[in-house]
């Protein structure tokens, strides 16, 4: 089992909850086959930083929380110095980040951390855990679950879907935005917002991928 690989497979789980997670969610997700995640996670549960039981699925211990959590802290500090320093687009920043994630080191990380002033979010709005894998309390929530007729706050966008993360910038829902929630369709949830005078229909899915704070 190589570092990577590990650290791939911990910052996966943390993404889908961290507990009680099936193998076939987690083949898809890493878009592995579901034999290669049952080994994976028999590896992780021998290290200590997997509970695994048979029919509930699998779940992070503390020590492979932490772990996760200290994967993706390098890897929103690097998509925040990229955007910063070499002005990346937010397009680009999660695929360079991947990239860069698991050949940081402590020392750089301490450096980049300390060279941004610890910023506790990243390009796309996303909370960076600190060094000691705590994260920033907000009262995000996420924009399908709001109210219609409620004036909201865009604070964090999806990075990993490219075709998604433009769609939104071209529609002009980007961090700081003000949107107001106009209507419901209640066939499919999909909803109906107002950005500068402008009226955007928002499928369900892409809704669910958006957080905002209610103002």
């Amino acid at each position: 089992m190589t570092s990577i690989a590990r650290e791939d497979y911990l910052k996966a789980m943390w993404k889908l909850g961290s507990s009680n997670i099936g193998t076939l969610e987690l083949a898809n997700h890493l878009e592995v086959t579901p034999a290669s995640a049952t080994n994976m996670i028999l590896k992780l549960s021998e290290n200590g930083l997997v509970m695994h039981k048979p029919y509930k699925g699998a779940s992070l211990t503390d020590t492979g929380l932490k772990q996760a959590l200290s994967v993706v802290r390098r890897h929103r500090l690097l998509e925040t110095f990229l955007s910063k320093t070499l002005g990346l687009s937010n397009e680009d920043l999660h695929v360079e980040a991947e990239r860069l994630e698991h050949a940081l080191s402590k020392n750089l990380e301490n450096s980049i951390a300390e060279y941004l002033d610890n910023p506790v979010r990243d390009p796309h709005g996303h909370p960076i855990p600190g060094p000691n894998g705590e994260i920033l309390t907000n009262d995000d929530i996420v924009l399908s679950d709001c109210p219609i007729n409620s004036t909201t706050l865009i604070r964090q966008v999806p990075d990993e879907d490219l075709e998604i993360l433009l769609w939104l910038k071209n529609n002009g829902i980007i961090l700081g935005q003000k949107m107001y929630i106009k209507s419901k369709n209640n066939f499919d949830d999909s909803l109906v917002v107002e950005i500068n005078d402008s009226l955007i229909e928002i499928s369900s899915i892409i809704s669910k991928l958006v957080y905002v704070t209610r103002e």
